[in-house]
């Protein structure tokens, strides 16, 4: 350091730590970072795919990803038979704990790339495999309609009560007692018996042909 002015002139034992968070700073405002992808193929290709119940495109397909792990993969195309399974995505060694802190510091983009090839058969049509699936199907309904939540009394309440707020434009509250009189119901007419041949409100103790008695 002896090429300085003397005036300033700074020993290198100061200047070590200086130029060291120097380099720190530069790599840290420059960080790249880490891409996560799975790249889908299928024979044949032209295949839907969904991951973890959500669809992602068709195939051939790169699809990214957060973490690693095993992750639900279906595939599906007309006139092949679906296809589900699970498929694990490895980190590489670069990539797992401790040395990816390196690879998340690098002034550059990181992919790290795993491939899954899927093998689609074709749909049997033959009569025990139709009533197969549609075994498989009904099964799947059942288990919908079981999963399905019931109304509860609470809620049948609730729904009565709407529907007479529409009838008459007033609220009831479900168990309250009815507020004013209360109106009876009509009685429904009914026809007096008479006897046969006997006009109506006539003497059934007087002959027909008789003036009535005063």
């Amino acid at each position: 350091m002896d090429f300085l002015c003397p005036r300033f002139q700074v020993p290198f034992g100061l200047l070590r730590p200086a130029l060291t968070v120097a380099i720190l700073g530069s790599a840290l405002t420059s960080v790249g970072c880490v891409r996560r992808v799975v790249e889908i193929t299928s024979e044949p290709s032209g295949a839907t795919v969904w991951l973890n119940d959500r669809e992602v495109g068709s195939t051939p397909c790169d699809v990214e990803i957060l973490h690693y792990g095993v992750y639900d993969v279906r595939v599906t195309k007309v006139g092949y038979e679906p296809l589900s399974v699970g498929k694990r995505a490895t980190a590489p060694a670069w990539d797992l704990p401790g040395p990816d802190l390196v690879a998340e510091i690098l002034p550059f983009e990181v992919t790290s790339r795993t491939r899954w090839h899927l093998a689609l058969v074709v749909e049997d049509m033959s009569v025990d495999s139709v009533i197969e699936r549609a075994v498989v199907m009904r099964d799947e309904m059942v288990v919908v309609e079981q999963t399905t939540p019931v109304k509860s009394q609470n809620t049948l309440s609730e729904d009565l009560a709407a529907k007479v707020e529409r009838a008459n434009g007033q609220a009831v509250e479900p168990g309250r007692p009815v507020e004013g009189p209360v109106e009876p119901v009509s009685p429904v007419s009914q026809p007096v018996p008479g006897i046969p041949g006997l006009e109506p409100g006539s003497d059934p103790g007087q002959a027909p042909d008789l003036p009535p008695a005063v």
